[in-house]
C-alpha cells in the first residue's frame, strides 16, 4: 500500500518532466524505521539534480500528508547497471547495448539488443544469430557493463 502510494507522489513529481519515468518503488525496514527507495530513469539518463529536487518533492509530500509513520529515510535515485530492466522503456533506451537476459525456463543468452518491439525483444547473438525472446518469457534482463 505505502509503496503504491509513494509511487504515485514520485509520478506526480516527474509529470513535467516527459522524459523521466518511475522504474520501481521498495520500501524496506520495519515500521518506525524504514528506507523508501525510489528508482527513476530518464530517456536520457537522469542527473543528481534532477534526483535531488525530485527527493524533496516527495519528501514534502510525504510530511505533509504523514503516511508513514516514524522515521524513515527517503532515497531518490536512477536504478544503475546491475539493477534488472522492467519497463518496455528501459528496453527501448538500451538498444544497442549488451544484455544478459534469463528466460523462465532457464536459458541464459548474451547479445546486443537490436530491437524493442510492443511483444518482444531482439538479440544479436554471436555477431550473427538474431534471436527474438517475447517479453513474457523474460524472468530477468540486466545491461551487461563493458570495460573495454
Amino acid at each position: 500500500m505505502e509503496e503504491a502510494k509513494i509511487k504515485e507522489l514520485a509520478e506526480s513529481a516527474i509529470s513535467e518532466m516527459d522524459d523521466l519515468f518511475v522504474v520501481d518503488v521498495k520500501v524496506k525496514g520495519n515500521t518506525g524505521n524504514q528506507k523508501v527507495l525510489v528508482f527513476i530513469d530518464g530517456d536520457n539518463g537522469i542527473s543528481i539534480d534532477q534526483c535531488g529536487k525530485i527527493s524533496r518533492q516527495i519528501g514534502s509530500e510525504m510530511e505533509e500528508q504523514d503516511f508513514m509513520s516514524g522515521k524513515y529515510v527517503l532515497e531518490v535515485s536512477s536504478p544503475g547497471l546491475d539493477f534488472p530492466l522492467t519497463l518496455h522503456r528501459q528496453y527501448v533506451k538500451n538498444v544497442g547495448r549488451e544484455l544478459a537476459v534469463e528466460t523462465i525456463e532457464g536459458e541464459k543468452l548474451e547479445g546486443t539488443l537490436q530491437k524493442v518491439e510492443e511483444e518482444m525483444i531482439e538479440l544479436i547473438i554471436a555477431k550473427k544469430y538474431v534471436h527474438s525472446i517475447a517479453f513474457q518469457e523474460i524472468k530477468q534482463s540486466k545491461v551487461k557493463v563493458s570495460f573495454k
